[in-house]
């Protein structure tokens, strides 16, 4: 029998859908609402985790002035920032075919994992996924990392045969710190630098299924 294809498992933002408008609008008004300015490349908050990065737009705060950015940054997006939102081109049939040739997917996100799934119910994206993992409140840690431990642990991923697609070194970190593959997609947020420490990059949602059945041709995973 032939060997079944690799799970696939998705970063949010960046790599199933455009939601940088939302972030970066929610950013500004949480900004204004501390009187904090606005850095040179807001782009930075792209992918960590809001708790992270809180801490480098305010480094002079305490714990308790940024869990309040934090709250503020979250009340934005759930009124407002997560509608701010659009699928990327050709995901949608990336993950029609993918389904189809038998491909587990999932996805992982720093997100909170109810603005995970209240957007993929939203775009229609959510039937393409066994599970969606995202980040709660009430879990001692934060980190991607240990969400996607979380991911493989509960659903008995092989680790050899898996792939994390995602678009920023976020994604390549928690990867690599489970001993699972990252496919870089290019169409996202990251840089050049980041994805060249990936295992295969992927310049458009078009190329993901060559690039993980080459690798894993060639790996016999």
């Amino acid at each position: 029998m032939p060997p079944l294809p690799p799970a696939l498992i998705f970063d949010l933002d960046g790599t199933l859908t455009d939601s940088k408008p939302g972030i970066l609008g929610c950013l500004r008004k949480m900004l204004a609402l501390h009187n904090l300015p606005e850095p040179a490349h807001p782009e930075v908050v792209l992918g960590p985790q809001v708790e992270e990065w809180v801490k480098w737009m305010h480094p002079e705060g305490g714990a308790m002035k940024h869990a309040e950015m934090a709250r503020d940054y979250r009340a934005c997006y759930d009124r407002e920032g997560w509608n701010k939102n659009s699928v990327f081109q050709g995901i949608r049939e990336t993950l029609t075919d993918l389904n189809g040739r038998g491909f587990t997917l999932y996805v992982c996100t720093s997100k909170r994992q109810h603005f995970a799934e209240r957007i993929l119910d939203a775009f229609g994206l959510s039937g393409y996924f066994v599970a969606i993992y995202g980040d709660k409140e009430e879990l001692a840690s934060h980190h991607k990392a240990d969400r996607l431990a979380d991911l493989l642990r509960e659903h008995g991923i092989d680790r050899d045969a898996a792939w994390m697609v995602g678009d920023r070194n976020n994604d390549i970190g928690a990867a690599h710190a489970n001993g699972v593959r990252c496919l870089a997609a290019a169409w996202g947020y990251g840089t050049q630098e980041e994805w060249a420490q990936a295992d295969a990059i992927a310049a458009t949602p078009a190329d993901v299924l060559e690039a993980v059945s080459v690798r894993a041709n060639c790996t016999g995973a």
